[in-house]
């Protein structure tokens, strides 16, 4: 019988969708048992899980809404379950993997219910996704406490004597080490079903990207070999953290490059058994960012990191050590008994056991310290064909065609999909249909995808990670940018892509950021303040799709339109940055309509790249490098004023957001302290929260360029759709430089348009210019600008 509040199965008004979500069996309802410990279920579970055979998991025709044929259970709290684990098998089975989750917070909160939900599982390529078996996946009932435990899901384990139909089965495991033989088949069978579609085998030279070699391990001579011409590999993502890592330096390269000469014993234990475990899966070189870059020399990390984006997309294998903290976490499992993973089965049946599953790839990983690392993100979304090695030691494989774990069978050339490739939503209730889409693999979107929109995921993804050193910020997601600069063409200033500078520097902080060190040498901080790279912390920036109310623009580049006109001051050049002139492009683009990013541009027969502008110049040539440009000014000559800081908001969802810096790091905007009277509301901004403490002085602001309007954290819709377009200011809160710190930069800026004047046309001096650095960007209206005076010439810093 129902739970008392909830609906009923014959009432339609209660379950107007007649997808009734809880139930204990198909309608009727059959009437719970009296409990007794002496049967093998308590009275939930003699009602629902008992009543299963393996043939209630499919393979089912699947509907287009994708509902289940089965409708799903209530199990109760956690208070009932661990009461009865000693003797219900299904209870004794929830119990076990709830208790060993090592983030479990769950056993102070035993009120917390606990559902079962059905969802669709294996499809394979020739059943024209008309057929589909099922799981049973186990989770909190409220949205938002899978904190609580992880939902983890039961299959039917696999009959060993019929190894012809496990398919979408539970797999038997060791408690004490993985299957190698597993492993060895998931990477033969991806080159034998998938071949191109997700590593390229084809010959390839370091020299076509201007590098004349990169360094491998020799498994079979256990010392570094150079080479332009590299054979087949494997690749190593780890964590360094505090472990010791040994390194390659300019003093012992010679000692390395001799047959014999790496000290191996000296390793940390994760490059150790990645070794060990790369030449037991037959490849006979590896490669590790420790050992086969020059860690001490700049001229080897600058040549050997332009390599990064081939060096992890072109290696046949990735082995992510994603078991621990450090460098010595290893992969529990390579040796016997190296592991203590537990496997939960509940005998249902003879014809029935259950197994719960490891969570999957995606979900493990995400609970990792190596998911947490700047390093590795782009390790991850370079790298084509990925094996997993996890902290309780177990081992899950990855490419663009398949995921596949040792606890769950999967592999199958024919595979279309399996529940760990998609993103599934319970479904909660009749009011909250779940819901289920493709997952993707990790990577960098170059086909049907604006870069506008690819380059901000990147940035927010990536810049939410930790970074040891802040002198790697450019460096830890170089590798990414080639890939836009390669695809697209793109030129990237200090991490901001060229054609698109206006809408670059409308970064935002996410947290709290602050600026990077100083350089030793220069005593300037390592990257500028105008971009991204010169801050520490998460960055993003907001959703171009989105208008609050206003009317759409199809052309999401023209949302902005520049009113400074920027320069760009580097060591090689003084050049304006160009923007799109549309009446006046080159036949060679043309323009197309897409759903997702609005007006894009394609370049000739290149149907798929699509750009937000199209190309007018180029102050960096493609093919350059992203990486170690010295610091850069920009050269503006805009308008500037002084304004407060204010805590009063045109949005009630400002404080709403996903993003902490929302809660206490967005400020009003208002007139400046020689003003009486009523301080109206101009704008809003973005700041560290240690300027509440500054909201009693002026703060002086630029216009960098106009913008559509304000956004929802900035104004409600219902006001904003009052606007007309273009009546707003993208603005900078700037902070003057003064006294020994501009001499710094006086010095460092003379040098490099000295530089400049030798092979270039005389440019404006830097006499007469102010050197300011960003603090933040906001918005303003235009009327809070009633004056057209006070223009400057500024050097942003």
């Amino acid at each position: 019988m129902p739970i008392a509040g909830e609906p009923l199965a014959d009432d339609p008004h209660s379950d107007p969708t007649r997808k009734l979500r809880w139930s204990y069996a198909d309608p009727p309802d059959i009437p719970l048992p009296e409990e007794d410990p002496g049967q093998p279920f308590c009275p939930r579970h003699a009602t629902t899980v008992a009543q299963l055979k393996r043939a209630s998991f499919g393979p089912f025709p699947t509907n287009t809404d994708l509902t289940t044929p089965h409708r799903d259970w209530h199990f109760g709290n956690l208070d009932y379950i661990l009461s009865r684990k000693s003797w219900c098998r299904v209870c004794g089975l929830i119990a076990e993997v709830v208790e060993q989750d090592p983030s479990n917070s769950m056993l102070e909160r035993k009120d917390t219910e606990i559902i079962a939900c059905w969802i669709w599982d294996g499809v394979l390529n020739d059943s024209d996704d008309k057929v589909a078996t099922l799981r049973l996946r186990i989770a909190p009932e409220v949205i938002g406490w899978e904190d609580l435990f992880e939902p983890f899901d039961l299959v039917p384990l696999a009959n060993h004597l019929d190894k012809s139909d496990n398919l979408f089965l539970g797999r038997k495991i060791s408690s004490g080490h993985f299957n190698l033989e597993v492993i060895k088949a998931w990477v033969q069978s991806c080159e034998q079903w998938h071949g191109s579609e997700c590593i390229d085998t084809a010959p390839w030279k370091t020299s076509d990207f201007g590098v004349p070699f990169i360094r491998m391990i020799s498994l079979d001579e256990y010392r570094l070999i150079e080479t332009a011409c590299p054979p087949s590999y494997a690749a190593l993502s780890y964590v360094w953290g505090p472990a010791t890592v040994f390194k390659t330096i300019r003093d012992n390269i010679e000692m390395l490059v001799q047959p014999g000469g790496l000290p191996v014993p000296s390793f940390p234990k994760s490059i150790r058994d990645a070794m060990g475990l790369a030449k037991e899966l037959g490849f006979r070189y590896i490669w590790v960012d420790s050992l086969c870059i020059v860690q001490d020399s700049v001229e080897d990390k600058v040549q050997q990191l332009r390599m990064m984006d081939r060096i992890y997309s072109r290696a046949s294998l990735t082995i992510v050590a994603a078991a621990g903290s450090h460098a010595d976490a290893g992969i529990p499992g390579l040796q016997p008994e190296s592991r203590s993973r537990k496997q939960h089965t509940a005998q249902i049946s003879d014809d029935l056991t259950l197994v719960a599953l490891h969570p999957d790839t995606y979900r493990s990983a995400a609970a990792t310290t190596w998911n947490t690392r700047g390093w590795t993100y782009q390790e991850r979304l370079l790298s084509k064909r990925c094996l997993f090695s996890f902290p309780d030691g177990s081992v899950s494989f990855q490419c663009s065609m398949a995921v596949w774990g040792e606890d769950y069978y999967a592999e199958t050339p024919h595979l279309k999909r399996c529940a760990p490739m998609m993103d599934v939503s319970l479904n909660r209730s009749w009011m909250a249909p779940g819901a289920v889409k493709e997952r993707g693999i990790p990577t960098v979107h170059i086909a049907n995808t604006s870069y506008l929109r690819e380059y901000c995921r990147l940035v927010e993804e990536y810049t939410g990670r930790d970074m040891s050193y802040a002198s790697d910020r450019l460096l830890g997601i170089s590798g990414v940018l080639d890939v836009l600069q390669r695809e697209f063409g793109l030129s990237f200033v200090h991490g901001l892509p060229e054609t698109i500078i206006y809408l670059a520097l409308l970064w935002q902080p996410r947290n709290k950021i602050k600026r990077v060190p100083k350089d030793p040498k220069t005593f300037l901080p390592l990257f500028p303040s105008w971009s991204w790279t010169g801050w520490t912390g998460p960055v993003g920036y907001e959703d171009w799709n989105a208008f609050n109310d206003m009317p759409g623009i199809e052309d999401r580049a023209e949302r902005v339109k520049p009113f400074a006109k920027l320069a760009l001051i580097g060591p090689k050049e003084l050049e304006y940055f160009s923007q799109k002139a549309a009446n006046s492009l080159s036949p060679d683009w043309l323009k197309v309509s897409t759903m997702e990013d609005g007006t894009c541009y394609i370049m000739g027969t290149d149907t798929h790249r699509y750009h937000p502008v199209p190309f007018v110049s180029s102050l960096n040539k493609a093919g350059k490098s992203n990486m170690m440009l010295p610091p850069l000014g920009l050269s503006l000559r805009t308008r500037i004023a002084r304004f407060r800081l204010t805590t009063l908001m045109l949005s009630s969802t400002f404080n709403q957001d996903d993003y902490p810096i929302e809660r206490r790091g967005r400020f009003g905007l208002s007139l400046p302290s020689p003003n009486t009277g009523d301080r109206p509301w101009l704008g809003t901004i973005l700041l560290p929260v240690q300027y509440h403490a500054k909201m009693a002085q002026d703060h002086e602001f630029i216009i960098l360029s106009e913008s559509y309007g304000f956004n929802h954290q900035e104004m409600a819709p219902a006001v904003a759709k009052k606007m007309n377009p273009f009546e707003v200011y993208d603005v900078m809160m700037i902070r003057r430089i003064q006294g020994e710190e501009l001499a710094h930069y006086r010095l460092q800026l003379t040098a490099q348009v000295t530089e400049t004047l030798s092979s270039q046309p005389m440019y404006d001096s830097l006499d007469g210019k102010s050197v300011v650095e960003r603090i933040g960007a906001g918005r303003m209206v235009k009327s809070a600008w009633d004056s057209d005076d006070n223009w400057e010439d500024f050097i942003i810093v």
